[in-house]
């Protein structure tokens, strides 16, 4: 997580329980000081510096008092071997050989020599505490932890008393532990703590570098607005523009807004982090740079630059010989072929990553490789080849025991049997994913939108429903204890059957105004319909319904479909801006009171927000869209009030499914965000034509679950485009702009 800690303790001595301070006697050799120059950009020279100076002064090492002499200026003592064997284990660290760095440590910690420092000790477990719990390679958090208990219990038994600096770096590196086995708020109070002793070493970037832990911290626990907010504050902080932080932080905001989805700024700020390192001389950490920046570009589909930055990464990795890491380079590189279509480059790329898999045992990346390889044989319609791969990714599948794997194998062998009629098998293959389907998204919940204007009232609503549970569990425990005494005093017996008294008419009251709260958090408070909460509660049952079948299944016992209609009340903003409030909310309560002694046994309505109501109705499958439009605006016309003024309405109407065919493919939030796509053309017509508009859009029949893959909203409008969705409206439809 901190590389430049590293640096810090290699250079940072700390005091002993004495005062004195043995900084300018521990510094390494001038001969030396190369190394720490390449240490991140050219991590074996830096290994290569030092392996020759110990060669050279193999023969030539001297104690502390020894080396006052002007004879022997030039030997090392054995608190200098100590730190060049510290660095040396930095540099295999940064060159990624964990394993070697941990060794370089270990056998200095073996060796029993009195006449090294105790605090080079100390600092030589904090440098192996910190590697164990930042490789990628050979992470070991327990034994991290076990190491940098070793320093605290020297602490605490007052053997060994580092500066602040010592602390500031201690309290870091346990924070980073404690990170790392996912004990967040441990973590947080120890990056706290650093930033205590940061504030007492104003010279540093100490300051910096905690402002960026903490907001690791929240990142970890995916609170992204807290997270970009500290590493803001670490970049204000900085005193050293050329400090290795600067490309960890745009590296991490990166990530961070990547998760928000803001592809601009997380380019941005890959592209800073990538000039960093470029500028720093570190391909690995350029390389990573480049492949993040590949990936973002592929995701908004700009694939010939995503190409660019693959292959310059792979260059980069070429030269250090990275085959893990170039194996997945080629497999991205392969994805990005098929996505853009270039099935030729992709098969290419692909099949060279699927052998480089099975030879090195990557068998998670084997299996999606052989996916990937069976998609592009199905796309080219060679359903032979695509059974083979999808057969033995099935294998491999069954072998890492993921249901998500399962799922993605299952969904395509049930295309490809389907494609090579093989009806029985794909209908199982069907059901196989369902069922993995299922096990992989248990825990997920579908969410639908909430008006945002009652978000607030709903919350307050909340919580004062749980302040009343709480009074009516204090007031029985209250009439509990009061029973008791009955018993036990006898002599103020008439006081206590008044309390008791007392107390009943108190619960009878607070449970009456709790279910008149529970019932209100339900109704809208002016028309008295369903809102937007008892939609999410009738939502999983009508509108899916089709989740515990097959898609054929469904389709073959079903003939009838949910007519969903959003009704957009025009008229009420006219109303408000006429009238008073008090007078159009008046208008509101007669118009729900009206609305619900017209609603029959297969109708269900439900308010959305204040100006726009949803009717859910079940009809037949062929069902004319006219008939439920004309008889929603015969509904509003026979509205009658103490006002007369016009019943402006506009209908936006989906069915559910809104495939048949695939009634699973589509969800209830995403069915919603269609109707509210038909609204905003009936809308459009409204406005256009001057009298209440309706449209309806409906998919054809063999319209494919894929299409609609991704964003709902800009789906839906390319399928209109291309034909898919057909639309159906009160009046000409080449009104609407779908733009």
């Amino acid at each position: 997580m901190i590389l430049r800690f590293f640096y810090v303790l290699a250079t940072l001595l700390f005091s002993t329980t004495v005062a004195a301070s043995l900084f300018d006697q521990l510094t390494l050799p001038n001969s030396l000081k190369r190394s720490q120059q390449v240490q991140y950009s050219q991590p074996y020279q830096c290994i290569q510096i030092i392996d020759e100076f110990l060669q050279a002064q193999k023969k030539d090492v001297v104690s502390e008092v020894s080396r006052v002499s002007q004879i022997r200026e030039k030997s090392v003592t054995p608190s200098d071997l100590v730190l060049i064997k510290q660095q040396k284990s930095l540099c295999y660290f940064y060159a990624n050989n964990t394993g070697q760095a941990v060794v370089t440590l270990d056998k200095m910690l073996a060796k029993k020599n009195h006449n090294v420092p105790l605090h080079l000790r100390q600092q030589t477990l904090l440098i192996k505490s910190h590697i164990l719990a930042q490789s990628t390679t050979l992470a070991n958090f327990q034994l991290a932890q076990e190491t940098i208990d070793q320093v605290l219990s020297s602490i605490d038994d007052n053997t060994y008393n580092p500066t602040a600096n010592g602390y500031f770096a201690l309290k870091i590196i346990a924070g980073e532990i404690a990170l790392k086995l996912n004990d967040y708020q441990e973590s947080m109070t120890l990056f706290r703590e650093a930033q205590k002793y940061a504030a007492k070493t104003p010279l540093t970037n100490n300051a910096a570098w905690a402002a960026y832990a903490i907001g690791y911290n929240y990142q970890q626990q995916n609170k992204l607005t807290l997270a970009i907010n500290f590493y803001s504050k670490a970049q204000q902080k900085l005193l050293d523009n050329k400090d290795t932080l600067n490309g960890l932080l745009t590296k991490k905001m990166s990530q961070a807004y990547i998760a928000e989805d803001n592809f601009k700024l997380a380019i941005s700020f890959a592209n800073q982090s990538a000039q960093y390192y470029q500028n720093l001389g570190n391909k690995l950490q350029l390389s990573d740079s480049l492949l993040a920046l590949a990936s973002m570009h592929r995701k908004i589909k700009e694939y010939n630059l995503s190409l660019v930055y693959y292959f310059n990464a792979l260059d980069l990795l070429k030269v250090f010989d990275e085959k893990n890491r170039l194996n997945t380079v080629y497999f991205e590189v392969g994805k990005t072929y098929l996505q853009m279509g270039n099935f030729s480059l992709a098969e290419q790329y692909l099949l060279n990553a699927e052998q480089l898999f099975v030879s090195n045992g990557q068998s998670r990346l084997l299996l999606e490789a052989l996916v990937h390889l069976a998609n592009l044989a199905i796309q080219q319609q060679h359903y032979d080849k695509a059974l083979a791969r999808l057969n033995k990714a099935l294998t491999i599948a069954g072998q890492l025991n993921n249901s998500k794997n399962f799922e993605t194998v299952y969904l395509y062998l049930a295309t490809a049997y389907e494609e090579t009629d093989q009806y029985a098998k794909a209908l199982d293959s069907y059901k196989q994913f369902v069922r993995y389907n299922k096990l992989s998204n248990f825990d997920a919940k579908k969410a639908v939108p909430v008006s945002n204007q009652h978000k607030e009232n709903n919350e307050i609503k909340s919580q004062k429903i749980d302040q009343l549970q709480a009074q009516v569990t204090k007031l029985k425990q209250a009439k509990h204890n009061l029973i008791i005494n009955v018993f036990l005093l006898a002599s103020i017996m008439l006081i206590i059957l008044y309390l008791y008294y007392v107390n009943s008419q108190k619960m009878k009251l607070q449970r009456e105004e709790v279910e008149q709260l529970e019932d209100n958090y339900n109704l809208h408070p002016n028309t008295g319909l369903n809102n937007i909460n008892s939609l999410k509660q009738y939502i999983p049952t009508p509108l899916q319904e089709a989740r515990f079948y097959s898609d054929w299944e469904y389709t073959d016992k079903q003939n009838s479909v949910h007519s969903c209609a959003i009704i957009n009340l025009d008229f009420l903003q006219a109303l408000r801006q006429k009238y008073s409030l008090s007078l159009v909310n008046k208008i509101e309560t007669e118009l729900g009171a009206y609305l619900l002694l017209q609603l029959n046994d297969s109708e269900r309505l439900f308010q959305l927000n204040d100006s726009q109501l949803l009717l859910i109705r079940k009809v037949n499958k062929n069902y004319d869209p006219a008939v439920i439009a004309n008889y929603i605006l015969d509904l509003f016309e026979q509205f009658d009030c103490q006002l007369n003024f016009n019943k402006d309405i506009s209908i936006g109407m989906v069915s559910h499914p809104f495939l048949f065919k695939y009634p699973t493919a589509i969800d209830s939030k995403k069915l919603l965000n269609i109707a509210t796509l038909a609204l905003s053309g009936a809308t459009q017509l409204s406005q256009k034509n001057k009298q209440n508009s309706w449209v309806q859009l409906s998919a054809l029949t063999y319209t494919q679950p894929a299409f609609f893959h991704g964003d709902i909203w800009n789906r839906s409008k390319q399928a209109i485009e291309k034909g898919l969705v057909k639309v159906t409206s009160s009046t000409d439809k080449n009104d609407i702009n779908w733009l």
